[in-house]
């Protein structure tokens, strides 16, 4: 039995869970419902270029502040921090004539301010005592989670003396203080760093992030998806883990008390099961906690209506469309730093925004580029606008790669949009482009659980704060929340929130404790892996294993045929995958190619250059290898809930390049004699089926750059088009996600059902 059950693992999340594990040396379960830890921290790549999905920036990471202490401790030093350009937000706003470059420093910045507009000067300086004044009004606020029961009311004193304008709405301070509508738009442009515009929002929130960057900007190099793995080694030193695949149903209630959680392991077949502690910590945010995880009836309906009823009237937050792009290089200029752009001459009305955007005309972006601050070789860019969930809800429910191309056609016009507005502030950048991905709120809801798409929680409104809802605290025994409706929006909001719901947990001495321990703290410099879990450890439903190399071998000048020796057998299906270990804190999701036993066979395909490709072309007999198998299953689309053994009619299998790997996993286990193979190509030396060493049933190639005898010259979808679809057979897909949709949509229009793997 577990000390302490964790639902999600972002980043307020793993905050708990880490220090409840290194404070307290508690037994932590954290249920993630991604096959990636790390909620809005995490990332996700493309042909070796990566992008983060939330972190963008953060603030106050010098050595001696409490986030970086707090960093540092819950990462045994393994993170470390770039320093982004003095220079690390650039404001631009044609309408008002504006180009303007914010300073790492409160005394530049207000400096600068004055220069422009002179004739405000005396407002600007009650501005920045405002802004200062509202910071400490909500950094209170964390305090007054975070201390003794019994100090609390003191804190909770202090705070409403600071109280201020803290709880006005910020277009109606700026309105009132400043009478240039150009300051007035210079200052709040950047309210996409907290999700509301300025017509909603509180003008505390605005504060925040003001005050949060005044001395300068960080970015986790090497990029944010390694934090999760790096808190996870301090969760499982205690005798914990993060269990990944895992749909939270239910928060289990017993005599009003939370008691546990009933989940639904998704990383193979789906399978239930109920997982029990004394303490269970929800960091899916309010919404999805008390109107989806809990009753709304009954006796616990009634202890939290009065909850619920505030988080209704609060409305949804704020979602957003997002490009990610790889370029063939950087413009001129680029240096790292974010790009904010704003083509309106008024207050941001978000209906009108997100009309704009679906029909390719963005009136606003924030463009960043984290491949430079990472220290990544590869040049990308992510350029976002915010949007009303609505706009997409024709094709809520939908999977993603599966929306049919209404959707395609409106997620090209939308970036289309956005790059040619990100182009006039960074010219250069739309030639450069050569390849483009779109997500919208669908995206984040499909793999977040926030409705709507809304990551940033509830919305920081003078409502949320007035009703007082920034609390790990709920009106269940033994139930607490995390993250950044436990405090506020944004990595360091977020984290701080899992500090106080960690301070709750432990009671009156947490927060010395915490802090003692933060305070204390020997930095690591060795941040090799623990073997504290080697050979083969259960989890529920995968294990985690320490493999051996046995062979790996060039199977063509860019594919690399590995495989490996388990310390004991295991199972899995075809269409399933190991999660690889590719570095300390690094791991990289591959088909397993071969039947189940002790031996696993991978094929990696080492052009993208990414950390993957290094591993697997550096890798050599007897080396040790962590993995966690298995994952996944094939999605048949439509969803016709037949399986092979209820329907043996005949299989076609397509795939292009490593994407054969988990068809001779089916070979292996055993081929049918109406099963095909149609594998795809550019030119005959990238085709891998005559060195796959497993018996492949009848094969049809396809080439497309070279007109070779016994082949079909042209595209996998050119083949398609002229021989027709089957409508009895089943098809497998199994290539890049643009592959696979193109490939499907002809599949899809000939009547037959289609399967693909679930990464």
């Amino acid at each position: 039995m577990y000390d302490a059950i964790v639902i999600g693992s972002g980043i307020g999340a793993l905050t708990t869970a880490g220090l409840l594990a290194g404070v307290a040396g508690a037994r932590v379960l954290v249920l993630e419902k991604h096959s990636t830890p790390g909620g809005l921290t995490h990332s996700f790549r493309r042909m070796g270029a990566s992008w983060d999905v939330g972190l963008h920036y953060v603030g106050d990471m010098h050595p001696r502040s409490r986030p970086r202490q707090l960093f540092d401790y819950l990462t045994g030093g393994a993170l470390t921090w770039n320093r982004m350009p003095s220079g690390y937000d650039r404001f631009v706003l044609p309408g008002h004539g504006l180009d303007v470059t914010i300073p790492s420093s409160l005394e530049e910045y207000q400096r600068l301010l004055i220069s422009l507009f002179p004739h405000e000067k005396r407002a600007i300086r009650r501005y920045r005592a405002d802004v200062q004044r509202a910071y400490s009004y909500m950094s209170l606020g964390y305090v007054r989670e975070m201390v003794p029961e019994r100090v609390a009311p003191a804190v909770r004193l202090a705070q409403r003396a600071l109280a201020g304008h803290a709880l006005e709405l910020t277009q109606h301070y700026m309105e009132r203080r400043f009478r240039d509508p150009a300051l007035r738009a210079l200052l709040t442009t950047h309210w996409g760093d907290y999700g509301v515009e300025p017509t909603r929002s509180a003008f505390v929130a605005h504060a925040m992030i003001v005050y949060h960057y005044m001395d300068g900007a960080w970015f986790p190099r090497g990029g944010s998806g390694q934090i999760a793995r790096m808190i996870e080694e301090r969760i499982r030193a205690t005798g914990g883990e993060i269990r990944l695949c895992q749909d939270v149903d239910d928060i289990l209630i017993d005599n009003g008390r939370a008691v546990g959680v009933r989940v639904t392991d998704r990383r193979s077949a789906p399978v239930s099961y109920e997982e029990r502690a004394p303490i269970v910590i929800s960091g899916v945010g309010a919404r999805e906690t008390y109107t989806r995880l809990l009753p709304t009836t009954g006796p616990v309906g009634a202890l939290t209506a009065r909850v619920r009823e505030h988080v209704a009237r609060l409305g949804q937050g704020g979602s957003a469309v997002t490009v990610y792009l790889t370029l063939d290089h950087y413009p001129a200029g680029v240096d790292g730093s974010n790009v904010w752009v704003n083509t309106s001459q008024g207050p941001d009305d978000l209906e009108q925004m997100t009309e704009d955007l679906c029909q390719g005309r963005p009136q606003s972006a924030f463009i960043s580029f984290p491949g430079i601050k990472a220290g990544d070789r590869h040049a990308t860019v992510e350029i976002a606008s915010f949007a009303q969930p609505q706009a997409f809800d024709r094709w809520s429910g939908t999977r993603p790669g599966m929306r049919g191309e209404d959707y395609e056609r409106l997620t090209s016009a939308m970036a289309r949009g956005l790059i040619d507005l990100a182009d006039t502030a960074i010219p250069g950048l739309k030639d450069a482009v050569r390849y483009v991905e779109v997500g919208t709120p669908l995206t984040v809801e499909h793999f977040t659980s926030h409705e709507g798409g809304c990551f940033y929680g509830l919305p920081l409104t003078p409502e949320r704060f007035a009703a007082d809802l920034a609390s790990p605290s709920t009106p269940i025994d033994g139930l607490y929340l995390t993250g950044q409706d436990a405090g506020m929006p944004g990595i360091v909001g977020a984290a701080l929130a899992g500090m106080s719901t960690a301070c709750k947990v432990l009671g009156p001495a947490g927060y010395p404790r915490i802090r003692r321990a933060l305070r204390d703290q020997v930095p690591t410099q060795d941040h090799a892996v623990s073997s504290h879990d080697m050979t083969s450890e259960r989890t529920a439903g995968a294990r985690r294993h320490r493999a051996t190399v046995q062979r790996a071998r060039w199977m063509s000048p860019t594919t690399r045929d590995i495989t490996l020796e388990l310390p004991e057998c295991a199972t899995w299906e075809a269409g399933q995958y190991a999660l690889v270990r590719v570095a300390p804190f690094e791991w990289r999701p591959y088909s397993l190619a071969s039947a189940p036993g002790r031996t696993v066979r991978l094929l990696v395909d080492v052009r993208t250059k990414g950390m993957g490709a290094s591993w697997a072309s550096t890798i050599a007999p007897g080396d040790d290898v962590d993995l966690e198998l298995p994952y996944g299953h094939w999605l048949v689309t439509p969803d016709r809930g037949t399986t092979d053994a209820e329907a043996p009619h005949r299989r076609i299998f397509i795939a292009t390049g490593t994407g054969i790997a988990p068809f001779l996993a089916a070979f292996e286990a055993g081929r049918r004699d109406d099963d095909i193979l149609i594998v795809g190509c550019s030119r005959t030396d990238d085709d891998l089926t005559g060195r796959a060493g497993t018996p492949l049933p009848r094969l049809i190639r396809c080439v497309s750059r070279e007109a070779v005898p016994g082949t079909f010259h042209g595209r996998i979808t050119d083949y398609l088009n002229a021989e027709g679809i089957d409508p009895q057979a089943t098809y497998y897909v199994c290539g890049s996600a643009h592959i696979v949709r193109d490939i499907s949509r002809i599949i899809q229009a000939g009547g037959a059902r289609v399967s693909y793997e679930t990464f």
